[in-house]
């Protein structure tokens, strides 16, 4: 994944794409790069974020509620990390997409702010 800006300090750190017959996705963040805080974006179509699980490069996790309806091209909150800044292994995604008539597939970007 190539890291992309959007505003000052947030960097694209992954991206994934959920479809209608999932509720669950495992997204790979790639590089060692250290965040303080991240937040997700929804392309395409609606997607409704249920929880999050972030595990870290030391394998602790962080469970985040974030029960939310993100519209396309809405993000949701800029959710903190526990801890300083931290290196992640990877994010865990528990959705539902919100029918469309023009997708079958909602892409989700991961940031990060560092």
């Amino acid at each position: 994944v190539v890291e992309v800006k959007n505003n000052p300090g947030w960097h694209k750190i992954a991206e994934t794409t959920a479809d209608l017959k999932g509720d669950r996705d495992e997204v790979t963040v790639l590089g060692a790069d250290h965040y303080k805080s991240m937040k997700l974006k929804a392309t395409d179509m609606d997607l409704e974020i249920s929880d999050l699980q972030v595990v870290y490069e030391n394998e602790q996790k962080q469970d985040i509620q974030v029960r939310k309806l993100i519209k396309a091209g809405e993000e949701t909150r800029e959710i903190d990390l526990d801890g300083k800044e931290r290196a992640i292994k990877k994010i865990i995604i528990m959705y539902k997409t919100v029918p469309n008539a023009e997708h079958d597939k909602a892409h989700l970007e991961i940031w990060g702010l560092k």
